[in-house]
């Protein structure tokens, strides 16, 4: 008796175990058993989730910023092309202008004028500027000991009288050649020449008498230039007055521009005086 209980306790061992082991048979395929997540897994996983969550989010205002910069590109090239068209047409509209001005006998006598007035304006600046030269000039060889001198002050008048003189001749021959009065011409060119003798003696007189012809010749240039522009000036004018006349006879045929209403049409007007008989159905002959 004493031999068979340990054989009963391992037999209810061996029974327990094998029916732990069916127990564990049912359930040790679960996918619950590999499914479930550690702790340690579980907050890898929410790491995880938040990077991905930040990603999408960087992504999302990448892409919003992208569209806001491809907006802003098309709107600023919409406004290019159209300064661009805007400019294309006011550049036509130039270039039509310009074109209507080159045709028009009017455009063209009018910018004949201006650039006359230019020109004459441009060749009066020169003569003032040699003029006021040529004064300073003079009252230095007249009077170099300085405002003490009464000459010091008297010698600008006497470039002065010079000056005017040569600006009355080179106006009024302007003047009257506008008129077509071409009378003592003669006269003209004996004063112009005797008046810019005179400045150019005083204005050179000093270095020639001592033999310094390079300042003579430096001194010299500024009544020299009132010379040559009093002569273009006088050419230019009588060439400019010329082509303004020629310019206004050929404007003077022409419609007003500046009137649009059309020229009235002729009317026949019929002679009291014609008592000549007309046939019926023929148009009359207007004498």
């Amino acid at each position: 008796m004493l031999d068979e209980h340990p054989l009963d306790d391992d037999v209810a061992r061996l029974a327990t175990r094998v029916e732990k082991a069916r127990g564990r048979l049912a359930y040790q395929f679960d996918p619950a058993l590999t499914g479930a997540l550690s702790e340690e897994e579980l907050n890898a996983e929410r790491e995880l989730a938040e990077r991905i969550r930040t990603q999408n989010r960087e992504q999302r205002w990448k892409q919003a910023e992208a569209t806001a910069e491809a907006s802003d590109r098309a709107r600023h090239t919409s406004e290019a092309i159209e300064k661009a068209d805007i400019r294309d047409l006011l550049l036509a509209r130039k270039a039509i202008a310009a074109q209507r001005r080159e045709s028009s006998p009017h455009a063209r006598l009018a910018s004949l004028y201006r650039h006359r007035s230019w020109s004459l304006g441009a060749l009066a600046g020169v003569v003032a500027a040699g003029m006021l030269w040529s004064a300073v000039n003079v009252q230095h060889n007249i009077a170099p000991g300085g405002p003490d001198d009464p000459l010091y002050w008297f010698s600008y008048l006497l470039e002065a009288m010079i000056s005017v003189s040569l600006i009355i001749i080179m106006i009024g021959t302007n003047k009257v050649t506008e008129w077509g009065v071409l009378d003592n011409r003669s006269q003209v060119a004996a004063a112009e020449v005797a008046l810019l003798a005179l400045t150019v003696g005083l204005n050179t007189y000093p270095y020639m008498s001592a033999g310094r012809w390079f300042d003579a010749a430096m001194h010299g240039v500024a009544p020299v230039m009132i010379g040559v522009a009093l002569l273009i000036h006088d050419a230019a004018s009588a060439r400019y007055g010329r082509a303004i006349t020629f310019a206004t006879e050929q404007v003077r045929s022409l419609p007003d521009p500046s009137s649009h209403d059309p020229l009235p049409e002729p009317q026949p007007t019929l002679d009291d005086s014609d008592d000549r008989p007309v046939a019926v159905g023929v148009a009359p002959q207007w004498a």
